[in-house]
Formats: structure tokens, sequence, C-alpha cells
């Protein structure tokens, strides 16, 4: 009888590892499929099922019109997801995973309702997923970090709430453990051709949100940056980062030998935002990485005699546009107004750089479609790609300082005349790259001012200056100093102005 009992048990247990895995896919009329003439087959969910096969059961619980906020309405109905049937069918169907796509329908309530309270937005989401967290079933929670974008003529396009909720999307899955999920980029490519009521996905969108999750949910989630454990204590921690004068290597500069044989005495680390890979800094490897950044690593130090981890993010022709997160693009100050006003239009304006009319590098728009494969600079160019594929990955990393070389792509609008653009947009792009790197005013933020060169470059240094006094940044006089060559837009001998930052940081660090 024992062992008959053994048998049928273990059928049991067998029986229950056959079993699908239950996905939930909760949300809105985009997770729902309106406007998809054949849903049962078409819509997101129905097309994730045929990617994830049998071993899967995917059920499609989305509700038109919902959103987060619990005290909103529409009509006379309530808006919110929470309060929905299709909310509690989920929760009763115990499902193994839960996808959410919600807060579009948030838009044009949530500016309002944040002023008044808050964290609400955040709150309120939190709520909705403890109710899955409850489960016995301890669903992994994923959610729309980026949400869907909207097509030109759509109400709430350009409007600055999406980019905003996006920060508190960001806190939310901090809080919950939820991984997030990027639904803008993807679909980005389709906004004029698969959105034709300019807000829900034709079939073809609903293809690109399903291979998106899907990727999501059968790729391993890259671990965070971590410093190298055995200086993760002691070193100092500098972000490196700009346009071509920071990736300049080592060995296309005067006193390379010198310099790299200086690193056999130092203790430097440098993460290479190309690779996501710690490298150590040796006298053989040293003229492959940016001068700037090596030769800046050897004096701090022999300053200090701490171990020195460079955070590398750099790449030739890069504007600061790149470099922005989309929230600081669309950040409101404190009294609700916009602060980045020219910013602001960018962003919204959901476009690749080169279809943007807003914006005014017009040589990198001009430039990147032909040069975007190219993986060490146009590939970087397009609008927050720095920032995601290279900034976004180290934020949580502790900082000593920060040294910053760029501003040749956006001192002139770079085509001929080559003229300087409005003064208050290269003042935002300055305010708005120190609040988008520097995580607080105690980390000492290095601005290299532009150098002595043939370009009418005295407006860009006039506002670098300008943002420097106005945030506790500090502006290295290169001008000043007489540094630079009149004809090369690339000074071959590094030194003087690695001397010029390193004096500075010897002053700043506390």
């Amino acid at each position: 009888m024992k062992c008959v009992a053994l048998v049928s048990g273990m059928l049991f247990a067998a029986a229950l590892l056959a079993e699908p895995i239950k996905v939930a896919c909760i949300g809105d009329s985009i997770t729902y499929g309106t406007g998809i003439a054949n849903r049962e087959t078409d819509s997101y969910p129905a097309q994730l099922q045929q990617r994830l096969g049998a071993d899967y059961e995917v059920r499609n619980f989305g509700n038109p019109g919902r959103g987060i906020y619990l005290h909103s309405w529409r009509g006379r109905e309530r808006r919110g997801y929470r309060y929905m049937a299709e909310h509690q069918a989920a929760l009763e169907w115990q499902p193994d995973i839960v996808i959410c796509n919600l807060g579009i329908n948030d838009n044009g309530e949530f500016i309002k309702k944040e002023r008044i309270r808050p964290g609400t937005f955040a709150e309120d989401y939190k709520r909705l997923l403890a109710d899955y967290q409850a489960l016995p079933t301890k669903p992994k929670l994923y959610i729309w970090g980026k949400l869907a974008p909207l097509a030109p003529g759509q109400k709430f396009y350009r409007s600055p709430e999406p980019f905003l909720m996006q920060a508190e999307l960001a806190k939310v899955a901090e809080a919950t453990g939820a991984q997030l999920i990027d639904m803008q980029e993807p679909l980005r490519p389709l906004l004029m051709t698969a959105f034709p009521d300019k807000i829900h996905p034709t079939a073809e969108g609903a293809k690109v949100i399903a291979a998106t999750v899907h990727e999501a949910l059968t790729t391993k989630p890259e671990p965070p940056v971590a410093l190298p454990e055995d200086i993760a204590e002691t070193a100092e921690v500098w972000l490196c980062a700009g346009q071509s004068n920071m990736f300049w290597k080592l060995g296309w500069c005067s006193q390379a030998d010198q310099e790299a044989a200086a690193t056999a005495d130092c203790d430097i680390r440098l993460w290479d935002f190309m690779s996501g890979k710690w490298h150590q800094i040796t006298p053989q490897n040293a003229k492959d990485w940016s001068a700037m950044g090596v030769s800046f690593a050897i004096r701090r130090a022999k300053a200090t005699g701490k171990p020195i981890a460079l955070l590398y993010v750099a790449a030739g022709g890069a504007s600061t546009e790149s470099f922005l997160s989309e929230e600081v693009m669309a950040a409101l100050d404190r009294d609700g107004k916009t602060k980045y006003p020219n910013l602001l239009k960018i962003v919204t304006n959901r476009k690749q750089i080169h279809e943007n009319e807003d914006y005014p590098c017009k040589w990198c728009a001009r430039e990147y479609p032909k040069r975007k494969n190219n993986k060490t600079e146009a590939y970087w160019w397009a609008l927050n790609k720095l920032y995601r594929e290279g900034i976004a990955k180290i934020r949580h990393l502790p900082l000593t300082g920060i040294l910053w070389y760029q501003g040749e792509s956006n001192a002139t609008v770079n085509v001929a005349p080559d003229k300087p653009l409005a003064d208050d947009y290269m003042l935002e792009t300055l305010l708005a790259v120190i609040e988008t790197l520097r995580p607080n005013k105690d980390v000492p933020f290095l601005m290299v001012g532009l150098p002595v060169m043939n370009r009418p470059w005295e407006p860009y240094r006039t506002a670098q200056q300008k943002a420097c006094r106005l945030t506790g940044a500090i502006y290295l006089d290169t001008f000043g100093a007489g540094l630079g060559e009149m004809h090369n837009v690339h000074p071959k001998n590094k030194i003087p102005f690695v001397e010029m930052a390193a004096e500075a940081a010897a002053k700043a660090v506390k």
C-alpha cells in the first residue's frame, strides 16, 4: 500500500510540475486590444501566448479606459483598475507572472494630483501590485516602466506627464521588486504607421509588444554594476563622461608613453559602458582608453594613495541630449512650471533626432542616419541613448566626482554658416546635464570649458560659466589658460587639461 501511495504521490507531483505557467496580462485598452479586429489571435496577450507556447497559459485581463489612481472617475464610474472585475478575476486565477500596463489613462490628472499629494501615483500602483504579491503563488511582477508612445494628433501627445510618470514607475519597481519593461523605444519606429487612432497599436504594433514582453520574460536581467570587491570600500569613484575629447585615446596623444608607464604605480579600474566590463589599467593597455580619464586617474591615485574607479561613458560627436534622462528633460520646478521648455519640446516630440523638428543640433541630426550603425559614435547619439545605456546603469554607485568634457556638438548649429545656438537653449542643456549626472550638490562636477579654437564658441563658454555659477559646479577655464589648438578640435596634448582638472579635484574633494 505504501508503494502505491508513493507512486500516486509521485504522479501527482509530476502532474503539478506539468501545469503551464500562468501569465496574467492586466492593463488598459492596449492590453485589451482595442481597435484590433481579431483580438483572440492578434491582441498582444494572444500573440504572447503564441510565442511562449504550451508551457505557458496567457490570459487577457485588459479593461479599456482604466488607470492607476484610486480616486479618479470616468463619468460616473471609477477609473482605477483595482476596482474592476478583471482585477478580481486575475487574482482568483492566481497567476505565476503578472504583466501590468497602466498609466496612459492617468494622463491629464497626473500633474494635478501629484501637486496636491506627491507620490500618490506610486502609492496607488503599489497598492494594486500588493494584491498580487499577497497571492499564494507569489507571482513575478513586470510593469511597463516606459509606456507605449502616443502618436501626433493624440490629445496628450507632447504632454510631459508620461515622462514624469517614468520616475514614479521606477520607484514602484524598486519598492516592489517588479521588473521594468521599456515599451516606448520598441514602438517608436511604428509611431506613424501602427497607431491609426493615435493611441492604440494595430496587430503589427501588438506583435512588437508581444516580442518585447517575451524577451523580458525569457532573458535573464543584467546584474547591477558593482564596484570591484577588492576596492569597493577604499576607491575614489569618478564618472568620466562626454564626447570625442573624453573618448580620445591616450595612444593618440602626446606623452602617451610616459602616461601609460605611470599606471604601473597606480591601481586604476575602468568600467567601460560599451562592454559593461571592468578593466585593470596597465602600461600595456592604458593607451587604448580615454586620455582624459586615465591621466586624471593617475594624478588622483598619486595624490590620495587610493585606488581609482573610472566610470567611462563617452562617444564621439555625442550631444548633451543623449546623456539626459527623459524625466529631467520634462521636469517641473517647485511651482509646477516647466524647468526646461526647449528640452521638453524635444523629448515630447517622440521622434528620432533626424525627424525631430525641435532638435537644434543640426549636424548630429543630419549625420545620424548615415552613421547610426557606427558603435563608437552615432549609434549613441539618439535622445537619451547614453543615459539609458550608460548613466542609468551606474547611478546607484557612490560618486566621488564627475569629470565632464563635452560641448562641441552643442555650441553651434554645426552647419554652414557655423553660428551659435540660442543662449537659452545652451544654458538649458548644461543645467539639465548637471541635474542628470550629479546625485547631489556635495559631489564635485568638473566642467571642462571649451578651449581655444577658431570657432564661435564664446557664447557656449559663457553658458558653461553661468551654469556652473547657478549650480555650484566647477568651471575649468581652458580658454582663459590658453589651452587648445586653433585649427584642431582634438588637442593632442591633454596633460594641461588633466592637470587643471586634477588641481580642481584636489580642492573640491573633502
